[in-house]
């Protein structure tokens, strides 16, 4: 009769290594998957039956016979590496994963009973381990597991199928999430090595492969290591250290930031998990990391003599070796001469979207100091948004900005603002904010030019003196004259040019103008004579109108234009004078305004705007 099987333990080290260590359900499918790619299998299938919490991992590996399982895998701590063809699988000389041999105790981290079954050379056995049952035999720390089939004779393929009953967690993982799980942990699937895992309740199969983890990563940029750094390698120190130790590596960075769980970079050896995402300088926190992610494939960290991977394979103890500490410090240094690449080719993408989508003529009509102010807005904007996505933004952005610099104490006030603070959501704020303040504004402005108005008619209603009142008035208010003149500039040497050529004193006492009023707005000289309200127009005062524009005309060529206007309320004249004004005016050398016009045409003007900002509240208000 063959040797019972048994396995030596003490069950803290179950514990601690099995049920402790392996509390989820991914981890545990992972190292049987090892163990299969371990045995030179090259089909896995993962069965879950989650109605009923059980789970059949199934391989076409070489197997095990009676002998090997006694003397390896119920052997808890066997270095297979040791043990094995320096670390090779018997027969494809694949580079073993497994080394500390405590994978099988995983699965008690999630389940109480596991039956084995392993065929090899026609052989099989079969046998069942019991949680509750090895904890009763803890005094005696050996344990018989029960046996199956008993070194069987069969006519099957070799390989090893293992069931998981009595699953204890709650929820058990769906195949998607596990299958980028298995992604993530190994980089051994392919045509040699293909694992199928499989909802037994409703058929569905989805197939493991190294690229799934990174499928749902939206690529921006990527980078090969040592591929796309050859030119560089020879005249680089850490470059070439990395190069030299066989390091290679694959960098990709996505538009938005990652989820959380792709962020880092995951570090593999011999093709499996040794590190787990993380990034090489602790009190590094750059935003490049929230979009960075990759790998790097590093096999000589299981090749050092001693073991250097935590008990739980998911992270590495730097600190424990020289080669492994200088590993860290190169790698951190590649990864931030990526990270200034990533910013360069960001930048210029970002930057690139916004120039072809603002105006070309944008810059056109704005002065230099103005131009330096808006362009680094733009440069600041780009480099604030996350994608060239959001160009629109700050096209939109921009085109506010530039329509708000006419007002001064809003161009002064956000060209004192830092870098730091130039950010689409503040910029935006300010835009809007300012839009709303110079909407008040102006309705303020508005109302004011009512009263001003109501000012200007008690003045003539109440025919107050045009000397005293009217013309300082016109000088403050010009717009009542014409809404296009917003300032009035008074010229005070073609006043007084005027005044010596045409003294007043050669006026009658009751036609007597007033003081010239003389403004030049926009390159244009405006000549303004006020009459008194009640003195009628006659051919002399048109007369007297031509002749100013035309002296200041010839003798002051600097003057490009000249607009002549009379103001008075009576301007009912005979037909000859008449037929003269209508042929001055036509030719834009005389306009004739009354008192009483003006007022009106302020009044609908303002009234207008007036109508129009009450209307814009309502809406607001409606909102």
């Amino acid at each position: 009769m063959s040797e019972k099987l048994a396995m030596t333990f003490q069950l803290n080290t179950i514990d601690h290594l099995g049920v402790k260590l392996y509390s989820s359900f991914p981890p545990v499918i992972a190292e049987l998957v090892s163990n299969a790619y371990d045995a030179d299998a090259k089909k896995v299938e993962v069965i879950i039956d989650y109605q009923n919490k059980e789970v059949i991992v199934s391989d076409d590996g070489h197997g095990m016979t009676r002998n090997d399982l006694n003397t390896n895998f119920l052997v808890i701590g066997r270095n297979r590496r040791i043990d094995t063809s320096n670390g090779y699988s018997r027969i494809l000389k694949r580079k073993v994963t497994g080394r500390k041999g405590l994978g099988k105790l995983a699965v008690f981290g999630i389940a109480e009973t596991i039956i084995i079954s392993s065929t090899c050379e026609n052989y099989k056995n079969t046998f069942k381990m019991n949680y509750d049952d090895i904890k009763d035999n803890s005094d005696k720390q050996v344990y018989y597991p029960e046996p199956i089939d008993d070194n069987i004779p069969v006519k099957e393929g070799n390989g090893t199928v293992i069931t998981i009953k009595n699953l204890k967690v709650d929820a058990i993982t769906d195949i998607a999430t596990l299958s980028e799980s298995l992604s993530s942990k190994f980089k051994f699937f392919d045509a040699d090595f293909q694992v199928t895992i499989t909802n037994s309740n409703d058929s569905q199969s989805t197939l493991v492969t190294n690229e799934l983890y990174y499928n749902r990563i939206q690529k921006e940029f990527e980078w090969h290591f040592p591929k796309d750094f050859e030119s560089e390698i020879k005249d680089s120190i850490y470059l070439n250290w990395l190069m030299e130790k066989g390091v290679n590596g694959h960098i990709i960075t996505q538009k938005t930031p990652l989820q959380q769980k792709h962020k880092g970079f995951i570090i593999y050896s011999r093709k499996k998990l040794v590190q787990e995402n993380t990034f090489f300088n602790e009190r590094s926190n750059d935003n490049f990391h929230s979009y960075v992610t990759g790998n790097f494939t590093i096999d000589f960290i299981e090749d050092l003599n001693e073991d250097y991977i935590s008990t739980d394979r998911r992270s590495l103890l730097w600190d424990q070796h020289k080669d492994l500490k200088l590993l860290k410090d190169n790698l951190d240094k590649l990864i931030n001469k990526i990270n200034n690449e990533w910013r360069k080719s960001r930048k210029e993408k970002k930057e690139t979207a916004i120039e072809e989508l603002i105006p070309k003529d944008f810059y056109n009509d704005v002065n230099p100091p103005e131009r330096k102010i808006l362009q680094n807005f733009q440069n600041q904007l780009a480099n604030n948004i996350e994608t060239e996505d959001e160009a629109l933004k700050v096209v939109e952005i921009m085109n506010s900005l530039k329509n708000q610099f006419h007002f001064e104490y809003f161009k002064t006030y956000v060209s004192e603002l830092n870098d730091a603070e130039i950010t689409v959501e503040n910029m935006s704020k300010i835009s809007n904010d300012w839009e709303k303040i110079e909407l008040h504004e102006m309705s303020k402005i508005a109302v004011g030019r009512i009263e001003t108005i109501n000012r200007f008619e008690k003045f003539i209603k109440e025919n107050a003196s045009e000397t005293k009142y009217i013309q300082p008035f016109l000088e403050k208010f010009p717009w009542i004259l014409d809404p296009r003149m917003t300032t009035f500039d008074r010229e005070v040497t073609y006043s007084k040019i005027l005044k010596e050529v045409f003294p007043d004193d050669e006026l009658e006492e009751s036609n007597r103008r007033i003081d010239f009023v003389c403004s030049n707005v926009n390159g244009t000289v405006h000549i303004i004579e006020l009459k008194r309200p009640n003195i009628k127009l006659s051919l002399k005062e048109l007369h007297q109108a031509v002749d100013y524009s035309r002296f200041l005309s010839e003798k002051r060529t600097e003057i490009s234009d000249i607009k002549t206007f009379l103001v008075s309320d009576n301007i009912t004249m005979a037909p000859t004078d008449k037929k003269l004004y209508d042929s001055l005016h036509q030719t834009g050398t005389l306009i004739i305004r009354t008192y009483s016009d003006m007022l009106e045409q302020a009044k609908s003007y303002h009234k207008q705007f007036i109508d129009m900002l009450d209307e814009i509240k309502k809406t607001k208000e409606g909102l």
